[in-house]
């Protein structure tokens, strides 16, 4: 299951403190080259090698496969994130390995940030929501709801996403 050619938008903060535990707790999360690999995190031996030297946030998720190559995290001085953008399009995501690593640090994401992302059909969104440190997938499209009203019809895809079978 793939998610989205583009981030639409995003807000996106942890501060210091909350960034060092953030990448602290994806090392313990995927802790060796192979369980980085299963998860589908990465896609080959330099992509860990990368992951595991990281010091940062923003150096870990240069490593999740095909979003790291694409989102920018503006940094703070003295470390933590205040924000999340993208560089150039993107192709389709996958959501599954995505989840993954951002529900391995949903406890330290600032409540009330997201990342929506926009797929190719424009009546389509998937937004990861972080609320009480928990990670929330939601799939959000425009039609008819089950009383014919017109308006965004949301599918929760959490733990679709998280489920371990790859």
């Amino acid at each position: 299951m793939g998610t989205a050619v583009w981030i639409e938008k995003a807000q996106f903060r942890m501060n210091a403190a909350a960034e060092r535990a953030a990448v602290a707790q994806l090392k313990t999360s995927f802790p060796s080259q192979s369980v980085f690999l299963e998860m589908g995190i990465g896609r080959d031996e330099h992509a860990y090698r990368s992951f595991a030297a990281a010091q940062t946030f923003a150096e870990t998720l240069r490593a999740l496969v095909a979003l790291g190559e694409h989102a920018i995290l503006q940094e703070t001085p003295g470390g933590g994130i205040s924000g999340m953008g993208r560089e150039g399009m993107m192709d389709e995501l996958p959501a599954r390995p995505m989840a993954r690593f951002f529900d391995a640090v949903a406890r330290f994401v600032e409540p009330g940030s997201f990342i929506e992302f926009e797929t190719d059909r424009a009546s389509v969104a998937t937004r990861f929501e972080f609320m009480n440190g928990r990670l929330r997938v939601v799939e959000r499209e425009l039609g008819a709801d089950e009383m014919g009203d017109w308006g965004v019809i949301e599918h929760d895809r959490t733990e679709i996403l998280l489920d371990p079978l790859p």
